[in-house]
């Protein structure tokens, strides 16, 4: 296999959480482009429905599913779906997460209820889907779990965000080893400012006041888009990851 056919990802099938927009469709849409078959979860039935759609005009199949990754059921309902319409799932991306309503707490004002929110949406279901999709992969596979520079960054207001995201990153080193008899590979990427909704939407930025703070903060001098990330993610689900597991990848313009 020369090094090209080596980020190929033909006869393979993935599913991203998170799928309907933002990173979550830029990295369906990358591993679609390089030869997978794509299952998309989103809660808003037209996100994944307009991705499925996407990802067939690529040449690919694409399954849209809806459900909240902060019910239980939900996870591993998409992940049977999953192998009843492809047969079989090589990659997992678990990608949703965030902050449901789009704004920070400092660590003397937020809640245990608001706690327990954050760690459930930006830990729980992401050890979920890792532990569900395992126990589907048949032949190998890889877990990529999506984070954030918070994990080991400090953002005033995003202290339990962080948190649960450093979780996952320790949590990825443990189960790559416990997974590596079976040739599973996990790994983490944390993005940093990526222009995206939530971005927008958390931290108040327009294109205008995005690429000023990129120009104060960012060494590279520009907010990532998806594609940043999902160029990192088409790598760790690719063959040519296959003697890497356990590793955290910042993409972050040098942040």
């Amino acid at each position: 296999m020369n090094m090209h056919e080596r980020f190929r990802l033909d006869g393979k099938v993935a599913l991203v959480t998170g799928g309907g927009r933002g990173i979550g469709r830029g990295i369906a849409l990358a591993l679609a482009e390089c030869g997978a078959d794509v299952a998309v979860l989103a809660r808003r039935q037209a996100d994944v429905d307009a991705v499925a759609l996407e990802i067939g005009a690529l040449g690919r199949r694409g399954l849209a599913l809806t459900g909240d990754v902060m019910d239980g059921a939900a996870i591993p309902a998409a992940l049977d779906a999953v192998i009843e319409h492809f047969g079989h799932l090589d990659i997992m991306v678990n990608n949703a997460g965030g902050n449901t309503d789009r704004r920070g707490y400092t660590l003397d004002e937020i809640t245990l209820e608001k706690w327990d929110e954050q760690i459930n949406l930006n830990m729980r279901h992401k050890f979920q889907g890792s532990q569900e999709a395992a126990r589907r992969m048949r032949d190998g596979g890889r877990i990529v779990n999506i984070v954030s520079i918070a994990a080991t960054h400090p953002y005033p207001g995003f202290g339990c965000y962080g948190a649960g995201n450093a979780g996952i990153i320790a949590m990825g080193r443990t189960l790559a080893v416990e997974l590596a008899p079976r040739r599973i590979t996990v790994n983490c990427i944390a993005p940093g400012e990526i222009y995206t909704d939530l971005l927008t939407e958390s931290l108040g930025m327009d294109q205008a006041s995005a690429q000023a703070y990129a120009d104060a903060e960012i060494p590279l001098g520009r907010i990532g888009q998806p594609s940043d990330v999902a160029a990192a993610a088409v790598f760790f689900a690719s063959p040519a990851a296959e003697w890497t597991t356990g590793q955290w990848l910042e993409v972050a313009g040098g942040r």
